[in-house]
């Protein structure tokens, strides 16, 4: 056993240009697994104060996600890994290595692999974890001691899905090593590639299944529908993506090699003829990067504007600072509070007193009122109503106007255009005699508002059972309360204050008080823990990328070395190299950056729709947001860019005959 030792340890070294990459993505997918599960068990920490519940679920949804992503990583680069050593097994094999002895040597390298990889993941996750814990801490404002980034569960977790992650990839090379013979490994590292045919069916189902996604993300516009739609949406554009990239390739390669004007230049005759040959292999690459790109780009344009439009938010959900409704004997609350807040050091500015039922959901198909129950499934958009039914006599007291009603009139607030002249509510038709310009403090939410107003509270009684039918008299007229909505002055941490005193103070009803202040709080726990999951998706995703580009510019370079010796040797000058090598490199790092701009600019309106679920319908902040995320990442791709194509330029020039220039 110590030979096999001896010898795995000198392969690594001897080939370290191909395991120090693959060490080096391995410890940073241990790191972001770490960082994702120390978030995850120290989720009751982070999150003890506000959305406790929620933040723990997201960070579980990213620990699984990435650990899915990792299985992925570390296959593709492990089938490069032993693609370059096909040759050098396959020597081994002949020399009289069998299959049992070359798969104990496989075996060590893995383990010495695999305990490298647990001492570097280990500590960059520590690091890592200590760094984003920092960062998420003070976007949360968690006051406590800094333990996170230590805990003991999440490391133990982490190296078993390392050694998972190692197991697995054993398993796939003792079934790669029964499955091959000593000479088909030999050869297989030099066999050409035959000259792909157009796959008309693939073709033609993946510009369907583009089509089709890109329908689906313009045609929908009620969120809701979008929300349920949008992994199929997905599928449909990953599908259409890998076909356009294996089939759509190979005919555009073809179309551009009867064109001989274009063809019969050396820097295209080159090109045209290397993707052609090496395009099925290149298509899957290719897709997989505007995939992951688009992916990058959504993710981080989405997390960010959830992040950066809490203000917003929070404007939309609680219109004013504090709100809650009066128990029936407590007819002084507006001077309690007021006292409260004065002990408290905040100062109240206005209190406007609603007596009412609570708005509902309805649905408005032309000028009648019907309730939710009488559809089924999502209702649609356009139809959807928040419906605040009320008195004139609390209208007016609420909004300090003087206006009167008669007979079945009744006067509207609507904050999306109802042309109606009437109203039919049940069996009553009312006419539309007073159409308000605004209400105060009215929710903005995507679902618009409708605020009627009644001449008598018998009348809105009766409305009000057509819209819960199964409720009797008693209980809907219990469920009218006086609600007070506060405007307030004074520091956040003593709005919060203010807010738990009067939860105790038995002044409003249980579960009533609603606070601008705490919901900024909750607001920002919960979108503070998606900018957190948005970044280290992003960072896997920027990872997987770079990791695709570099392992593929190696295997390219690897491949194309020979034939760019050859091609000097018969006359092409170093600059012609030179040329042509960057003409390809922009060819393949460009198209899918171009693809997956195409896909995000379709998918920004679907996600813009799906986001207005969570308050933020103004399009152009999210615009904004998106249009910087994709220049930041644009930066960051030609960067990867120049790494990677130095890396194929050092490869395929390295061992050139000298040349004229």
């Amino acid at each position: 056993m110590k030979f096999y030792f001896k010898l795995a340890a000198t392969n690594l070294k001897a080939d370290r240009r191909l395991f120090v990459p693959f060490v080096m993505t391995t410890s940073f997918l241990m790191a972001i697994n770490l960082i994702m599960l120390n978030a995850y068990t120290s989720s009751d920490v982070l999150f003890s104060q506000f959305g406790a519940a929620a933040g723990r679920s997201l960070c579980m949804f990213g620990s699984v996600t990435t650990a899915i992503i990792s299985v992925i990583l570390v296959i593709y680069a492990n089938n490069f890994l032993r693609k370059q050593r096909i040759r050098q097994l396959g020597l081994y094999n002949i020399i009289g290595f069998g299959k049992g002895e070359l798969s104990k040597m496989m075996a060590i390298e893995k383990l010495l692999l695999l305990l490298t990889t647990l001492l570097l993941g280990g500590l960059l996750g520590t690091v890592l974890s200590r760094i984003s814990y920092l960062t998420l801490a003070k976007a949360l404002h968690v006051n406590h001691h800094l333990e996170f980034g230590l805990s003991q569960q999440a490391f133990s977790i982490a190296g078993i899905i390392t050694i998972s992650l190692f197991i697995i990839l054993m398993f796939i090379d003792e079934i790669w090593l029964i499955r091959k013979q000593p000479i088909d490994m030999v050869r297989e590292q030099s066999a050409g590639e035959r000259e792909p045919k157009v796959a008309w069916l693939t073709l033609i189902i993946s510009v369907g299944c583009l089509i089709a996604g890109y329908t689906l993300a313009v045609v929908i516009t009620n969120p809701l529908e979008a929300m349920s739609m949008f992994f199929f949406a997905v599928v449909f554009v990953i599908a259409g993506t890998y076909g356009l990239f294996t089939s759509g390739s190979v005919f555009i390669l073809k179309w551009l090699r009867n064109r001989q004007n274009y063809y019969y230049k050396p820097k295209h005759f080159i090109n045209v003829s290397n993707l052609l040959y090496r395009m099925q292999q290149n298509g899957a690459g290719l897709a997989s990067i505007a995939i992951l790109v688009t992916m990058t780009l959504i993710t981080l344009a989405t997390t960010a504007t959830l992040f950066f439009g809490i203000n917003e938010i929070v404007d939309q959900q609680t219109p004013v600072d504090l709100s809650y409704s009066v128990k029936a004997n407590h007819q002084a609350a507006a001077s309690r509070v007021t006292e409260l807040a004065k002990i408290h050091h905040v100062r109240v500015r206005s209190i406007r007193t609603f007596t009412g039922p609570s708005s509902t959901m309805a649905l408005l198909k032309k000028d009648r009122l019907n309730s939710q129950n009488t559809m089924s499934g999502p209702f649609g958009f356009d139809n959807a109503r928040s419906v605040q039914l009320m008195t004139i006599d609390s209208y007016n007291q609420y909004t300090g106007e003087h206006r009167a009603l008669t007979g079945n009139n009744i006067l509207i607030y609507t904050s999306n255009h109802y042309a109606g002249k009437t109203l039919k509510i049940g069996g009553q038709t009312y006419h539309v005699a007073i159409r308000a310009a605004n209400f105060a403090n009215a929710p903005k939410t995507f679902i618009p508002n409708l605020f009627v107003a009644f001449p008598s509270e018998t009348q809105m009684l009766d409305a009000l059972h057509h819209l819960y039918p199964n409720k009797s008299s008693a209980e809907l007229k219990s469920s009218v309360t006086t609600n007070q909505d506060v405007m307030l002055s004074g520091s956040h941490a003593n709005q919060v204050k203010l807010y738990q005193d009067l939860n105790k103070s038995g002044i409003a009803l249980p579960d009533t008080v609603q606070s601008r202040a705490v919901n900024y709080d909750d607001t920002a726990s919960m979108m503070s823990s998606f900018l957190f999951l948005g970044i280290v998706f992003s960072a896997t995703f920027i990872l997987a990328t770079l990791l695709i580009l570099y392992y593929k510019q190696l295997a390219e370079g690897y491949a194309d070395e020979r034939c760019y010796t050859i091609l000097q040797r018969v006359g092409l000058s170093l600059r012609e190299v030179r040329a042509t090598i960057n003409s390809q490199l922009l060819m393949l790092f460009y198209l899918p950056l171009v693809i997956a701009a195409i896909h995000v600019g379709f998918a920004l309106p679907f996600v813009q729709r799906i986001m207005m679920l969570f308050g933020l319908p103004d399009w152009q902040f999210f615009l904004t947001v998106s249009l910087i995320t994709l220049a930041i990442f644009a930066v960051i791709y030609v960067l990867m860019y120049r790494l990677t194509g130095n890396v194929y330029y050092h490869i395929v020039s390295r061992r050139q005959p000298s040349s004229r220039r």
